[in-house]
């Protein structure tokens, strides 16, 4: 029998959409990471020209904090309006606040307006993290969700790549600013493919979210990257910034206890599974844009030019690329704490072997090489980690808050790896990149500490209510019940037993037909129909 043409739509439709979405997806997860790529690119650049030559390295990083500030801030605040109001609504917005802040990062020519226009991309980009992973796992069946985070995390790494393989002809043929060019080109393209996607879910409730709440968390985060920044130039007065940003962060949560739609979903920190992913995740984003700032610096500080240090930053992107997707086909066997744990490993054993070398060597390009490879297993570590552990409902929050982590603790490992570069703590040619790289080394050890921890105290979390029983299980009991109550029905004497058919001479000769005990009738449940076959 042949199916009709009704009955084929919803399946066909489903595919589409299916695809639409992790394209869109990993787009979006590729756009914002080659962003943050060619700012890296743009801030060496800017150090070994004379466009920047004479700024200090602490001034030029804010090329890239400037977007990551709006970004760690106002994510958990975007995922939460995308559970509440729609993923993929907010998912459009984002993409025009993201394409319109890239343009004005190309055009515009003071400083201070660059930064602006760089805030402006970070605001768009906060919108589109949350969004679209929060479409991927709302919409796709529970057996595709695993894929679909190790998808969305792997496209980091291929947008890290492509940025990394053009960017440097980009850089040194046209200028810093044509490194973000392409992103524009790629956001419009996401825009209009949003056409394509389903609404996605939204909660029915109502009201007004709290703005101040994202507004204090943002000014609270900018305080202390502000602080780290400065904290050689300023002081101990950079002790009044750092009250400031925890008086600033309190104020955001207490914002988020008493307001109806807070800024920052509190039920996901009563949940252990996710405050450790998110610790987890913190270090991670430390660590890997951290490593980010240090590498083309290091190429460039040796007298490399730009084409060249492309190249030899290509190697740790395709190790990336093709660990995440390795380890996201890994991750149900070895947990998402197992690929932590290996990839804090990998990426503290790359540094210490780099400061071991004197300048690029083979041994260098092979430490380059298995960077990419931690780097690739704790993406998709980290975020299978954090996203799981959040109910249905707050998938697209968990994202907000997890990611949030991760750009926190960039705009952190920025922010301290310039310090460290300009006022070194080590001795010799290469001070401030090896003191880097040391403090690299130091986050490797912390986050594979956490992941070890984690790994040898697997308890159940208290707020996991769900039991999967397997439906043989159940079929099994349902046929050893039906076998008891046969056996026992055999083993009553006969007097007792129900009548399946009483003798019509038995019912004639009664004397009072009416109290003639019938058959009790089959009461549904898993035994109907099964009690009375003895044979």
């Amino acid at each position: 029998m042949r199916s009709s043409p009704a009955a084929v739509r919803p399946t066909t439709t489903s595919r589409r959409h299916g695809v639409m979405l992790r394209l869109v997806g990993a787009g979006v997860m590729l756009t914002v990471m080659a962003d943050t790529t060619a700012t890296t690119l743009a801030v060496g650049v800017l150090k070994y020209t004379p466009a920047g030559a004479g700024m200090p390295l602490g001034d030029l990083v804010w090329l890239t904090s400037a977007a990551f500030i709006p970004i760690a801030a106002l994510l958990a605040t975007a995922g939460r309006w995308a559970d509440l109001f729609g993923r993929r609504r907010v998912l459009a917005v984002g993409l025009v606040v993201f394409v319109l802040g890239g343009i004005a990062t190309v055009a515009v020519e003071p400083w201070s307006y660059v930064l602006a226009a760089r805030a402006v991309q970070g605001a768009g980009a906060a919108a589109m993290i949350p969004a679209s992973l929060g479409l991927l796992l709302g919409e796709l069946p529970e057996s595709q969700r695993r894929g679909a985070i190790a998808l969305w995390s792997s496209a980091s790494g291929l947008g890290c790549l492509l940025m990394q393989a053009g960017g440097g002809w980009l850089a040194a043929t046209v200028g810093w600013r044509a490194l973000f060019l392409p992103n524009v080109v790629i956001g419009v393209l996401l825009l209009i493919a949003c056409v394509g996607l389903p609404a996605g879910k939204r909660g029915n409730t109502k009201g007004v979210p709290d703005v101040l709440g994202a507004w204090l968390l943002a000014a609270g985060i900018a305080v202390i990257v502000l602080a780290i920044s400065k904290a050689m130039a300023w002081g101990t007065d950079v002790l009044w910034l750092g009250l400031a940003a925890l008086a600033l962060i309190g104020g955001a949560l207490a914002q988020a206890r008493h307001h109806r739609l807070p800024a920052i979903d509190l039920a996901l920190w009563r949940r252990p599974r996710f405050v450790w992913g998110w610790l987890a995740t913190w270090g991670f984003g430390a660590l890997s844009y951290g490593l980010l700032t240090v590498q083309p610096l290091y190429l460039l500080h040796l007298g490399y030019p730009m084409l060249e240090v492309a190249m030899w930053l290509t190697p740790t992107s395709v190790a990336v690329v093709v660990t995440s997707f390795l380890a996201g086909k890994l991750v149900k066997r070895v947990g998402a704490y197992g690929l932590i744990y290996a990839g804090s490993l990998l990426c503290g054993g790359a540094c210490v072997l780099v400061l071991t070398q004197a300048g690029p060597t083979v041994w260098g390009l092979i430490a380059s090489v298995v960077v990419g490879m931690g780097v690739g297993a704790l993406a998709p570590g980290t975020s299978v980690a954090t996203t799981l552990a959040a109910r249905p409902h707050q998938y697209a929050s968990a994202v907000g808050a997890a990611t949030m982590a991760r750009m926190v603790g960039g705009a952190v490992g920025v922010a301290v790896v310039s310090v460290v570069i300009d006022h070194p703590f080590m001795t010799g040619p290469f001070a401030g990149l090896a003191g880097a790289l040391a403090l690299c080394v130091a986050i490797s050890v912390l986050i594979g500490a956490l992941a070890l921890t984690k790994i040898t105290r697997q308890r159940p979390d208290p707020g996991d209510v769900m039991v999967k029983v397997p439906r043989r299980m159940l079929l099994e009991l349902r046929m050893t019940l039906a076998t008891v109550a046969a056996e026992a029905d055999a083993l009553l004497p006969v007097e007792t037993r129900a009548p399946s058919a009483p003798p019509s001479a038995n019912l004639s000769a009664a004397p009072h037909t009416d109290h003639v005990p019938r058959p009790r009738a089959a009461e549904p449940g898993p035994l109907a129909g099964t009690r009375g076959h003895t044979n």
